[in-house]
């Protein structure tokens, strides 16, 4: 079967799920998103349906070109000078918006950067809810408490688990041209550290055993240190894998590298955050205890009191955003599955709390993916995967009495 490659703008399950919900809403909504080149299409198609009264764009991932022609097709913007601003000015801004327009609002994020400031959102009756993206936001989310707006998160959705599959080789592609284009050398031979065995800990892996590096794993979750084991990986405690690395990769979400790690990180390695923001490593940390040299716009080089260093990559923010991030159709996945939650939120009183995007919404997502993408389904009308999951429910039924059927007759046969 030919596998059908598209420019990462053409969205074409986003367009017709937006040309099944029709342009008449009633409602508005606010991003707080990445404005990159691959998200443009995404903004105005979601702006047909939910006209955008702002979109916040997060500094690390906002490419100039794209805010510029999306202010050029009359879409307001802002662009924080840091994460702190961010998250300083999200709330008071969509607050603004509240006070200004008495049209139902909604807010699509992707790293919760509301999650301190519902309660005061909540005092607007027009203020439908909101959509999180992500793991960091939805912990974040979690972290603030209870909260009296509905917050659908798709962050462990199915659809996000594909995404984060390939997230690992996006972060090593990236990594591999800054090493290549900063330091004049290759990731082959090289001994990396990934910390933090999740999805994209787990693909960050594969993607860099595929470029012949030698890889050792460690998670705070030492049944994650298990499996990476039983799956062909090196495991080490936390500063034994410092000590010993000269790539050191930060897939956790969290904090994966602190002050107290950092006498323990080899000369002259190299930090790379999959994450999101700069959260991965302890900045704070890292100016109160080296000395901080610009070597570059995408590298910074810490000299600890040893007189050792070791480098960071992209200012401690995913390095991955440095090429767009994740590319392809699978982002036509995401965007439709983000759409379809914002569709929720206007459609249905959803309860006060943070929950996970429904079913209903993943399966319209995968099976519009496949008629489009994979023509071999288009054609076959009758398979079961149009039928999920009521099929999945009638095939272990239909099984269930076949297996009951002959062991009935195995009995009376004896």
């Amino acid at each position: 079967m030919q596998y059908n490659i598209t420019r990462s703008s053409d969205l074409k399950v986003l367009e017709r799920l937006v040309k099944k919900k029709g342009t008449d809403s009633g409602h508005n909504c606010v991003l707080i998103t990445h404005v990159l080149s691959t998200s443009a299409s995404y903004i105005r198609l979601v702006n047909e349906v939910f006209p955008v009264a702002l979109v916040i764009a997060i500094p690390y991932s906002a490419d100039l070109k794209t805010l510029h022609s999306l202010q050029a097709s009359g879409i307001r913007t802002f662009l924080p000078s840091s994460i702190e601003e961010a998250f300083l000015q999200a709330g008071p801004l969509v607050k603004e918006i509240l006070e200004s327009d008495p049209t139902p609002l909604i807010v699509q994020e992707v790293g919760g950067y509301l999650a301190g400031y519902t309660d005061r959102l909540s005092c607007y009756a027009h203020f439908k809810g909101i959509v999180e993206d992500t793991n960091n936001g939805h912990w974040r989310y979690k972290q603030a408490g209870s909260h009296k707006v509905p917050i659908v998160s798709m962050a462990q959705s199915p659809i996000k688990d594909i995404e984060d599959t390939v997230i690992g080789d996006s972060v090593i592609y990236s990594t591999e041209r800054i090493f290549r284009e900063e330091f004049n050398a290759v990731l082959q031979g090289v001994r990396s550290a990934v910390i933090g065995y999740g999805k994209i800990g787990t693909s960050t892996s594969i993607a860099l055993r595929g470029r012949e590096s030698p890889v050792t794993v460690y998670d705070i979750d030492p049944t994650k240190c298990i499996r990476a084991r039983f799956e062909g990986l090196r495991i080490a405690p936390l500063k034994q894998l410092l000590a010993e690395s000269e790539l050191i990769v930060g897939c956790t979400g969290k904090t994966s590298v602190r002050a107290e790690e950092i006498p323990y990180i080899q000369d002259n390695a190299v930090l790379v955050s999959a994450s999101a923001k700069n959260e991965e490593f302890d900045l704070t940390a890292f100016e109160k205890h080296c000395y901080r040299e610009e070597i570059s716009q995408e590298v910074w080089k810490y000299t600890k009191t040893d007189g050792s260093s070791f480098y960071l990559l992209n200012r401690g923010t995913p390095v991955n955003f440095r090429d767009r991030s994740v590319l392809g159709n699978v982002l036509d996945m995401i965007y439709s599955e983000l759409f379809l939650c914002i569709c929720l939120l206007s459609e249905k009183k959803m309860p006060l709390c943070i929950q996970h995007s429904p079913t209903e919404i993943h399966s319209e997502v995968a099976k519009t993916w496949l008629e489009i993408y994979e023509s071999g389904f288009a054609d076959a009308p009758n398979d079961k995967v149009w039928h999920y999951p009521d099929s999945l429910a009638s095939a272990l039924t239909h099984t269930f009495f076949l297996q009951t059927e002959h062991q009935y007759e195995s009995k009376n046969s004896r």
